[in-house]
């Protein structure tokens, strides 16, 4: 014992008060890891709820039309079934498209001078494209048909600023004045 009363502590005893201490340190911080591990993953369950019930419906794709256009569960069946029966139409007017731009392609590299073969396949190819555009209209026009009219109207709007048929191709380019000289 100490003249101060206190007793003096052996070396055993520093280094087991010193033991427990880091282990309640280490306790301390693998709770609030944990906890914090918890919070971040009941947030993000949370959070992601929603789009984790959009991807479970029949075309995950679609559904943000139903939202945006407040669709009814019929009109949006509809608009479902329109849209799978208008993919493998699209898809193969797109191959053909592909093929001709291949095609266009090969008969460049081999030609110094606009053919009549090149001739012809450009004019192939615009025909091809104004068929797609026409079915492409005639399918967004048929959807918005599906749907309340004022939504409808606004869906057509929206569809014609997002797809080629706001006329942003080679002509809008040219209207801009954003030549590209050779």
């Amino acid at each position: 014992m100490l003249p101060s009363g206190r007793t003096t502590s052996s070396p055993l005893t520093r280094t087991v008060r010193l033991a427990d201490a880091m282990k309640k340190s280490a306790l301390i911080f693998l709770l609030g890891l944990f906890a914090g591990t918890a919070a971040f993953a009941g947030f993000f369950y949370l959070g992601t709820a929603a789009h984790r019930q959009i991807l479970r419906t029949p075309q995950p794709e679609l559904a943000w039309l139903k939202s945006e256009f407040h669709l009814t569960d019929s009109e949006f069946t509809n608009i479902v079934r329109m849209h799978e029966a208008y993919l493998p139409e699209c898809a193969r007017r797109c191959a053909r498209i592909a093929r001709q731009d291949q095609q266009l392609q090969q008969l460049l590299a081999v030609n110094s001078a606009v053919t009549p073969e090149i001739q012809s396949l450009l004019h192939e190819r615009a025909q091809t494209r104004a068929e797609c555009e026409a079915e492409m209209l005639k399918h967004f026009l048929a959807v918005s048909q599906t749907m309340p009219p004022e939504q409808g109207r606004r869906y057509l709007a929206w569809v014609e600023s997002q797809s080629s048929l706001n006329g942003k191709g080679m002509e809008a380019t040219h209207a801009s004045g954003e030549h590209h000289h050779h």
